[in-house]
Parts: C-alpha cells; structure tokens; sequence
C-alpha cells in the first residue's frame, strides 16, 4: 500500500499507522479469500483535520473515512491519538476487485452542502458493499456497530428493532431504497443479512451474488439474482435469517 500523510505526524505515527492497515488488509484478503497483491495496491490519504480530509475527499464526504473507487484510495482524517484500526474502507476495495466495475451516476451529499452528480464505479449495490464492510468489521475483527453514540452486535440491533426492519429486500437492495429507511435501522439489517449469508452458505456464492447485483438493475431483477443464486425464496431466506436471530 502507498501512504501520504498531510499534517503533524512522526516517523513513529507513520509506522504505527502503515503496520496496523497492512495487518488488517492482510486479514481481510485471508478471510475473503482475495490476492493480497491485487489489493496491496491501495492508497492512503491521511490528513491531521477532518477539513482537511474532506477537501481532499474526490466526493467532499463528511464522514471521517472514505473509499474512494476509481482512485483504489482511502481518505482518513487520523490523529495519533485515535485508534489507528479502521479496517471497514479497506474492506470496501478489495471487495471492487472481485469484478470489472460498471459505471453508477447518482447525486452525492457533501459536507458543505454543495450536492454533485457524478459517475461512479460500483460493484455490487450500496447495500451489500455496506452489508459486507460491516460484517467484517463483526466476523474478522470482533468491532461493534456505532449508531446513534451507542455500540452494539449487529445482531442485537436487528432483534431490538426487528418490526422496524425492512419487510423485504426489495424494498432497500438499491440505493434509493436503502436511503429511504434511517441508518438505524437499515445498516444493521445489511450488515445482518450479509453475515447470515457468509457463515451460512459460504464465500463463493457470496461472492457470486454480490457482483451480480448492479445500482443500474430494477430491485426485483437484483432480488431474482439473489433468489437464483441461493435456490430459495426472498421471503424464506428472510424468515430462516429472523429465526437464526
């Protein structure tokens, strides 16, 4: 991986810093089952300032970290006082190496406000690539969920607010769906969804499901990939997920 730090770090910092993400995307490619080579070709943007980092950010984002596709770059406001581990963003780009990418344009929230519309290259939708990114922050790494200010198991947050879980995965497997249910509610779900699949059917079809599924598919051809791929109803497949609750 390729590191550029802006702003007030040591020699010490850096190597703190380098060691831990090579640790982690070396435990993300086992588990995934991916070349390290391939996805040793990330960069890392790191910036002493949350503005500064958001600056930089191709997409002004206002979250603290962010996977940038078509650059294979992470940009992450750090300070060498916060834990250096954030193994969710290398996670989101190993995961685009699984497929040639297609092209998504949609309209991005910014943190100045400015909205933009760009053309983005996706794999899979936003709902899985989340679902996934959070499963393994739980499955490899042990780290909880933070919604709200509060941590907790990704499962425990689907089993307390289980009748404000979505009905169908219909209704959030595209991206507008998915941002029509709060982060609450619809994150935790992803995340559950995608680690039921993995422990319970495997990486490989995981794998082949996540890259058959495209932002540019209607939901329901998006949801009938699923269905093919598992052999089994969307409706069964939620009702033996909540069962497994």
């Amino acid at each position: 991986m390729n590191y550029c730090f802006q702003g007030s770090y040591t020699d010490q910092n850096k190597q703190n810093f380098q060691f831990t993400q090579e640790d982690d995307l070396q435990k993300i490619c086992r588990y995934l089952s991916t070349d390290i080579n391939s996805a040793s070709k990330i960069t890392f943007k790191i910036f002493d300032s949350r503005e500064g980092k958001q600056n930089a950010d191709p997409h002004h984002s206002i979250s603290r970290a962010s996977a940038r596709f078509k650059e294979m770059t992470i940009y992450r406001f750090w300070l060498p006082t916060d834990d250096p581990h954030y193994p969710h963003e290398i996670t989101h780009l190993v995961a685009h190496i699984w497929s040639k990418p297609y092209k998504f344009t949609t309209e991005l929230d910014t943190w100045d406000g400015k909205n933009i519309t760009k053309s983005i290259k996706m794999v899979s939708t936003s709902f899985m690539q989340e679902g996934l990114a959070i499963a393994i922050d739980e499955i490899v790494f042990n780290h909880p969920l933070s919604e709200e200010g509060e941590l907790n198991n990704i499962d425990d947050w689907c089993r307390q607010q289980i009748d404000q879980m979505p009905k169908n995965l219909t209704a959030v497997i595209n991206l507008d769906g998915f941002n029509s249910f709060p982060n609450k509610i619809v994150v935790p779900f992803a995340a559950s969804i995608s680690k039921y699949l993995l422990l319970n059917f495997g990486l490989d079809k995981y794998k082949q499901m996540y890259v058959s599924l495209k932002e540019t598919n209607k939901s329901i051809k998006n949801v009938q990939q699923i269905e093919a791929i598992y052999q089994i109803s969307e409706k069964k497949l939620l009702n033996e997920w909540k069962e497994q609750l």
